[in-house]
């Protein structure tokens, strides 16, 4: 028997297949996006060659770095706590830093306060008789960058007796 339908019943049975189609695909997980080629879905190449600073600075005050032996370099980030210190100590090699934030009041021998805030740069001497101490006296973190220049096997710092400073920690 041949049978006519009209348009309207068409476009409803077109309709509802659509919405059929579209319910299986749901149930399913099945997408009607075509696959984007692998190509495009890959990240992006890394840079060549990446440099981000971490900190810098600068000084006035003169310096050399000695170095008859090998050396071993060692790059440290430190945090010092409001109050904390590291003690009286020297160097074996020498001690580049930076402060990044915060305030670093640094005392030798001579009792006396230097003062090194964000931004600038010390040069600490490879000698045994350049006894110091740090203190930070801020109110914040102080963060400072260092690299140290060691003598092989040699410490980052040798703790060192108070040279006589009365109101400085021992």
């Amino acid at each position: 028997m041949n049978r006519t339908t009209s348009p309207k019943t068409a476009r409803r049975g077109a309709f509802v297949a659509a919405l059929g189609l579209a319910a299986t695909m749901t149930l399913t997980g099945a997408t009607t996006t075509s696959a984007a080629p692998e190509e495009s879905r890959a990240k992006p190449a890394p840079a060549p060659v990446v440099s981000k600073t971490l900190s810098e600075g600068d000084t006035s005050l003169p310096f050399a770095i000695k170095a008859d032996d090998n050396r071993r370099f060692v790059y440290r980030k430190l945090t010092v706590q409001p109050g904390a210190t590291g003690g009286w100590h020297t160097h074996a090699g020498e001690q580049v830093a930076v402060i990044k934030s915060g305030v670093l009041t640094r005392y030798d021998k001579d009792c006396k306060p230097h003062v090194y805030r964000a931004g600038d740069a010390l040069v600490e001497p490879a000698e045994p008789t350049d006894v110091h101490i740090g203190i930070n006296e801020g109110k914040k973190p102080l963060v400072l960058y260092v690299v140290d220049l060691l003598p092989q096997g040699a410490p980052v710092a040798t703790p060192a007796a108070n040279p006589g400073c009365a109101d400085l920690p021992n």
